[in-house]
C-alpha cells in the first residue's frame, strides 16, 4: 500500500486536519484543534503511532523519555529503569489519554496489596509514579504528545524519614560478622578485606551514598592530603551532590590495607549489588531474627539494614556528637535546611538553656 507522508491542513471551519493519501486516495482525520501548536503535537503523536490519531501508548512515551533523557542525562539511570520494570505490566499498553486518577488509584492498590509484583509501601509506589509523570511531562514539553493529557494526579504521600540508625554495639557486631563470614569462606580470600567490610567502613566514615561508593576509584583517594573525592570527573551534576570528604582516623588504616590488597581501580572491586551481602551480615550479627532468611531464594529477605542506613547512621552520630548542621550538610552533599529538618532533634543542647527557663526564671527572687 502506497502511503504519503501525513501533513496538516486547515479546513474552512478553522479546525486542523491531518491529510495523507493511500493508493492515490486522499484521506483525512480531524485533530479537533483550532490552534496550530496543539495540532502539530497531535500530528507528532500520529506519526509516532503510524496510524489513526490516538494518544500514544505509555510504552512509547517511556521509550522516548529513556532515549532522550534517562540514558543520556541522568547520572544514575538504574533507578528509573527499575521503576519502569514495575510500571510496565500495568501501564505499558495503556494510552496516554487513559492515564487518569482511576488508573493511578488501581495501580497503587495492586502494588500495595501485592497483587502486582511484591507487596510494597506507598512511598515506593510514589517513586515509581513520579518517573511515569516525569516521562509524560517531558514528552508533552517537546511536542510528542498533547499537553492536554498532562493531568493533575493525586499520588501517594511521601513517607516519614527513616529513623533506623545503628548504635555502637550494632556497628561492632556488623563488623565482626563481616570479618567472621570472610574467615569462614577460607581460601585465598580469607586474608583480603571483603567488599562488605570495605563498604561498611566507607559508608560509616564518609556518609556517602551507595552509588558514590560503587563508583569510587583509587585515583580519587588522596592519601597525601587525606581526602576522598566522591564526585566522578565529568559526571553530570544533579541535586544529589557528591562531596570531597576527609579520611577519618578510623578509616585510614582500612583504606591503606584495602589499597595494598587492590585488584583493580575500583575501591569496591566492581559495581555489583552490595545489598545481598549486607543482609547476610546483618542476619549473622543477630540484628534480625534468623527466621527472616529466605529458604527458597538464594538472596536473603530484607533486614532493615540497607546501604542508606549507614548514611543515616553517620549523619545521626555526627549530630549527636555536636557537629554543626552546616558541616554535616557539606559532608553529605545535602542542603543545611534538609539536614536541620531530619537531624536537629539529635542536638538538644542549644535548646536546653531555653527549656530550663520554664521552671528556673532568673528574674525571680531566690
Amino acid at each position: 500500500m502506497a502511503k504519503s507522508t501525513p501533513y496538516l491542513k486547515r479546513a474552512d471551519n478553522g479546525i486542523w486536519y491531518v491529510h495523507w493519501t493511500e493508493d492515490r486516495i486522499g484521506k483525512r482525520v480531524t485533530t479537533r484543534e483550532y490552534d496550530i501548536a496543539n495540532a502539530r503535537k497531535i500530528l507528532g503523536a500520529y506519526l509516532l503511532e503510524g496510524g489513526p490519531i490516538a494518544s500514544p501508548r505509555l510504552s512509547k512515551i517511556w521509550a522516548i523519555y529513556c532515549e532522550k533523557h534517562v540514558d543520556v542525562k541522568m547520572a544514575t539511570p538504574q533507578s528509573a529503569h527499575l521503576s519502569w520494570k514495575q510500571l510496565r505490566p500495568y501501564f505499558a499498553s495503556l494510552r496516554v489519554s487513559d492515564l487518569n486518577q482511576d488508573a493511578v488509584d488501581e495501580y497503587v492498590t495492586k502494588r500495595t496489596s501485592g497483587r502486582l509484583g511484591r507487596k510494597v509501601a506507598p512511598p515506593t509506589v510514589l517513586r515509581e509514579l513520579v518517573y511515569l509523570r516525569a516521562a509524560l511531562r517531558f514528552c508533552a514539553d517537546r511536542g510528542f504528545v498533547s499537553a492536554k493529557y498532562v493531568r493533575k494526579l493525586q499520588l501517594p504521600e511521601p513517607g516519614e524519614p527513616r529513623q533506623r540508625w545503628l548504635r555502637d554495639d550494632e556497628i561492632a557486631r556488623l563488623k565482626e560478622a563481616a570479618r567472621a563470614r570472610r574467615k569462614q569462606k577460607g581460601g585465598h580470600r580469607a586474608h583480603r578485606l571483603s567488599r562488605v567490610e570495605r563498604f561498611i567502613a566507607l559508608a560509616l566514615e564518609t556518609g556517602a551514598r551507595q552509588q558514590a561508593l560503587l563508583d569510587l576509584t583509587w585515583e580519587r583517594v588522596d592519601f597525601e592530603i587525606g581526602t576522598i573525592e566522591l564526585d566522578v570527573p565529568g559526571r553530570r551534576k544533579t541535586k544529589k551532590g557528591r562531596a570531597t570528604v576527609p579520611i577519618s582516623d578510623a578509616l585510614l588504616p582500612v583504606l591503606e590495607r584495602a589499597y595494598a590488597e587492590r585488584i583493580c581501580d575500583l575501591v569496591l572491586d566492581n559495581n555489583g549489588a552490595i545489598w545481598p551481602g549486607l543482609q547476610r551480615v546483618a542476619i549473622d550479627a543477630a540484628l534480625v531474627d534468623e527466621s527472616n532468611r529466605s529458604k527458597k531464594r538464594r538472596n536473603p529477605k530484607a533486614t532493615g539494614v540497607s546501604a542508606n542506613v549507614f548514611r543515616h547512621t553517620a549523619a545521626t552520630i555526627m549530630a549527636r556528637h555536636g557537629a554543626p548542621i552546616f558541616k554535616i550538610a557539606k559532608i553529605l552533599g545535602n542542603s543545611p535546611r534538609m539536614i536541620e529538618r531530619v537531624y536537629a532533634k539529635h542536638q538538644p543542647e542549644d535548646l536546653r538553656e531555653a527549656v530550663n527557663l520554664i521552671s528556673n526564671d532568673p528574674k525571680k527572687p531566690k
